[in-house]
């Protein structure tokens, strides 16, 4: 009843399961918590995917239950993806019996050992007493500095025991800012750098946050990209759009970048699909002046030399440059944010293709673009089918994009599904491939179980898409252990209780998405 309570004191309204033997107790104990959702899925992995986009659409730790042993490592894939896309999620992953441990007993595992490289903490919970601190110590480590995974563990006997502790609720989050040194710094290089280029990513979160983004770059006349899978945090229309750095973003628009003489990036770890393999900026020593604005101190000059490194939230910085003003800013650089965002407009403008070997999925993102609503979240699975949404998808500050930044496949489906149950009323579009349907399609399942109106189109190519165009790079003319034997996925789908269409020619795209919309 206390971990029920802790979770609950948390403000924790859904958390996603499989159910296991090793935490009956807890799902016993929910029963007089109705308000909390308690999300039946039907993989680990599925559940584990469900808790991260949770983390990711509402900006707080999301919460996945999970049994012992097997059930742990079916859901390690979504701690991977937690650590690396740095979402908050706490795992609460059951034990064997205390008098058991160091048995080598059934479905034991050293979790300390196993999740050191893909856990920010691995908290063992040996005494009834600390479980509701332990909730409160988890909580607050998924969401300070770096955000990302904490792993609770908890022995069956424990859950089972009765705790004469007090229910601990959650612990105030330090904000930080800049210093004014480093504020006044920050505000004369802005106002010096003739062609300043923006990045803007994860760590800006929410209306107050985003639109506090584009006042900044209306302001200061900044060009503001977007990295991988962060599409929705600046609307690809506004005049100071300079475009999307997804992996393998347009060679001409990069090319462009390049030319800036201030790199800013707020709120977002320079990874490889957004720095174009260490390119933009080049590591370990940029090619112009880079300022890094990001919560975790220790992130900030990890891989890159930086001109200025800022360890403090991203909205945090924004409100010190605004409050310095812009001042007077090079004429030039209206022009420089007018020549990105000419070349993103001529990069998303949709040039309609075709094929003789199936339907070009561009004229499917071209048809979705007239029927996403304002606030609706799309979802995406890893695959080069992502790259049609990524160049082609219109999106603004009231959307929301998921996708894994890692690459993972199997969280398109899932995620989707999550953003139902844990936004309820928006709109939900999903692109996956065949490939990862068929890894966590099964939470399709899920999302009819609950009703979440999700929207799923499926790129099939028969094939695992990605790793063949690998191959055929590395290894021309010599095709292996790539191509797929698929279902029909329209009867597949219907086979769950959802509608299914299936799209053959190009002719049939724009009846086939209205008719999937609702129109």
């Amino acid at each position: 009843m206390f971990l029920a309570a802790s979770l609950d004191a948390h403000g924790v309204d859904t958390a996603y399961c499989v159910p296991g033997e090793s935490y009956l107790p807890l799902t016993d104990a929910l029963i007089d918590f109705p308000g909390i959702k308690f999300v039946v899925c039907r993989h680990e992995g599925g559940a584990g995917f469900m808790a991260v986009a949770h983390a990711r659409l509402r900006n707080e730790p999301g919460v996945c239950v999970i049994s012992r042993g097997p059930g742990a490592m079916n859901a390690a894939i979504a701690l991977h993806v937690a650590y690396h896309d740095a979402e908050p999620v706490v795992f609460l992953i059951g034990q064997a019996d205390r008098p058991e441990l160091g048995r080598m007993t059934g479905q034991e595992m050293n979790y300390a050992k196993t999740f050191s490289d893909t856990a920010k903490l691995v908290i063992e919970v040996i005494d009834e007493n600390t479980i509701s601190e332990s909730i409160a110590r988890a909580f607050h480590v998924a969401q300070s500095g770096t955000p990302g995974p904490v792993v609770v563990v908890l022995p069956e006997d424990v859950l089972y025991g009765q705790s004469e502790e007090p229910i601990y609720g959650p612990r105030p989050k330090a904000v930080t800012a800049p210093t004014p040194d480093d504020a006044a710094r920050a505000l004369d290089m802005l106002r010096k750098a003739e062609r300043p280029l923006v990045i803007a990513g994860a760590r800006l979160h929410g209306a107050e946050a985003l639109g506090a983004l584009t006042a900044f770059a209306e302001t200061f006349d900044l060009p503001v990209a977007a990295p991988q899978r962060r599409f929705h945090v600046f609307d690809s229309r506004h005049p100071n759009c300079a475009g999307r750095l997804p992996n393998r973003a347009p060679a001409e628009l990069v090319s462009a970048m390049k030319e800036s003489d201030l790199i800013i990036v707020l709120g977002e770890r320079l990874a490889p699909p957004m720095t174009q393999n260490y390119s933009l900026p080049r590591a370990p020593k940029p090619d112009q002046p880079l300022i890094h604005v990001y919560p975790d101190p220790e992130e900030v000059g990890r891989v890159y030399e930086t001109t200025l490194g800022l360890g403090c939230d991203p909205h945090e910085f924004i409100k010190a440059m605004m409050a310095g003003g812009a001042g007077t800013v090079p004429a030039a650089r209206k022009e420089w944010v007018k020549r990105l965002n000419d070349m993103h407009r001529n990069i998303m403008t949709w040039q309609a293709k075709s094929a003789n070997d199936g339907v070009v999925f561009g004229h499917v993102t071209e048809a979705i673009n007239k029927h996403l609503t304002t606030d609706a979240v799309v979802t995406t699975d890893a695959g080069n089918f992502s790259s049609w949404p990524a160049r082609y998808l219109h999106m603004g500050q009231d959307n929301m994009f998921i996708g894994a930044t890692v690459g993972a496949m199997g969280p398109g489906i899932p995620s989707g599904v999550a953003a139902g149950l844990s936004t309820p009323g928006r709109q939900i579009v999903v692109f996956v491939g065949d490939g990862g349907t068929m890894m966590t399609g099964n939470e399709l399942a899920t999302a009819v179980q609950y009703g979440v109106p999700i929207k799923i189109f499926v790129a099939n190519n028969n094939s695992f898409g990605t790793i063949r165009m690998h191959q055929a790079r590395n290894f021309p003319g010599r095709v292996a252990s790539t191509a797929l034997q698929n279902p029909d996925f329209k009867a597949w789908g219907e086979a769950f209780g959802a509608k299914g269409f299936r799209i053959e020619a190009e002719s049939e795209v724009e009846e086939v998405v209205a008719r999937r919309h609702g129109a």
